[in-house]
């Protein structure tokens, strides 16, 4: 199929050929494959300039490694604790240290000047009868993706959290770059901050060849999977593909595990001139994000905020009791969609290996219900198990 690339593509093509250092070729391969448009006819190119451009970058992450500790410092930790931890990431003077103080307990330093956080500082903020861990990590900023500075530190800081919080200044001239920004450099580590439609699981194996497995609809065809494997000399490969997925995202996968973290956008100074405006382009241009206003100034918006935080990291809270007595007054927090089987050997395994039936309250069709290992839990269901 033909791929009717446009004149510039020729151009920036040109360019990505006659870059001679791994950082010029990055970048302008990146130029390359953005201004290729993205139809069928021109799957298989994207793929194979994808595939390169991880290929360069995983050059760069590997020259760096051999540089040693000095280069790369030493990796934030925060210990998680709570129910969940999400990262506060954004740009400076964003108000991220505001936003942190008003959730939590946390007592961060507040300046008028950029770049004040240093170090991840962590809070608690409640939700109900739990709590969840906010960490503000020192600012995000272009190029933090390609390892300049402190940024390695915040995107393994932000690939370590549960979940996010993007922080956007509604005072900036134009919010919707500052989050396309922190977008952009989070995917430069492989962090999504919107569910994929599809989903590509790589199992490389000692033998058997290669294989392909289609669990839904497919979009590409095996052989064009296998000639991919080919092209990147894998000879043992088990390749599970579901939902919308096309080469490029199969070649992404196989080079570079991608992470999807849940999401929140807060858009910060609400209070601002001109801010309802910038608001609505925000939401227009990333529909596809929760965009919650808040002004930290004012100390107004973030009456819900616990609540979206629950609500985007799809978990529930399941409480557990004994025959006869009431039921225990600190849940255990499960994913949403979790199995009776799964609270089973999260409390132990022999929990689940002597498994008889539980009685559940809550999301069940009447009281005390007698229910099986399968039974999905919902949120504020009450568990009693018997073996």
């Amino acid at each position: 199929m033909p791929t009717n690339l446009p004149p510039e593509c020729t151009a920036l093509e040109k360019a990505y050929l006659n870059a001679k250092r791994p950082a010029e070729k990055i970048a302008a391969l990146q130029q390359y494959l953005a201004a290729i448009p993205k139809h069928k006819g021109t799957e298989r190119l994207c793929a194979r300039l994808k595939t390169k451009l991880a290929k360069l970058r995983l050059e760069e992450a590997t020259k760096k490694d051999r540089r040693g500790p000095s280069y790369l410092g030493s990796r934030y930790a925060v210990k998680k604790e709570g129910a969940a931890q999400m990262v506060l990431v954004g740009l400076t003077g964003s108000g991220k240290s505001s936003i942190l103080r008003i959730l939590t307990n946390a007592r961060p330093e507040v300046y008028g000047y950029p770049f004040t956080t240093r170090e991840p500082t962590p809070g608690m903020t409640a939700f109900e009868d739990i709590q969840i861990q906010l960490v503000e990590a020192p600012a995000l900023f272009k190029g933090a993706g390609d390892g300049s500075g402190w940024g390695p530190r915040v995107l393994g800081l932000a690939r370590n959290g549960d979940g996010l919080i993007l922080v956007v200044d509604l005072a900036a001239a134009d919010p919707r770059r500052h989050l396309r920004t922190l977008i952009d450099e989070l995917g430069k580590s492989h962090i999504a901050v919107v569910e994929q439609k599809g989903k590509v699981v790589i199992e490389r194996k000692e033998s058997g060849g290669l294989q392909v497995v289609f669990l839904t609809a497919r979009r590409v065809k095996t052989h064009e999977v296998k000639h991919l494997l080919r092209q990147m000399k894998l000879d043992h490969v088990v390749v599970k593909i579901q939902g919308d997925v096309d080469l490029a995202d199969i070649a992404q996968a196989l080079l570079h595990e991608t992470v999807y973290k849940p999401t929140i956008v807060l858009a910060n100074k609400m209070d601002v001139e001109g801010a309802a405006a910038k608001l609505q382009a925000l939401r227009a241009a990333f529909s596809d994000l929760p965009v919650y206003a808040v002004s930290a100034a004012q100390g107004t918006g973030f009456e819900e905020i616990p609540q979206r935080i629950f609500e985007a990291l799809r978990i529930i809270r399941v409480y557990t009791k004994r025959a006869r007595l009431p039921p225990s007054t600190k849940p255990m927090i499960l994913k949403a969609g979790s199995t009776i089987g799964e609270a089973a050997k999260m409390i132990h395994r022999d929990f689940y290996a002597d498994f008889k039936y539980a009685r559940l309250w809550g999301s069940s069709k009447y009281p005390g219900e007698r229910v099986g290992l399968h039974n999905v839990l919902q949120d504020k269901d009450v568990l009693e198990i018997r073996v």
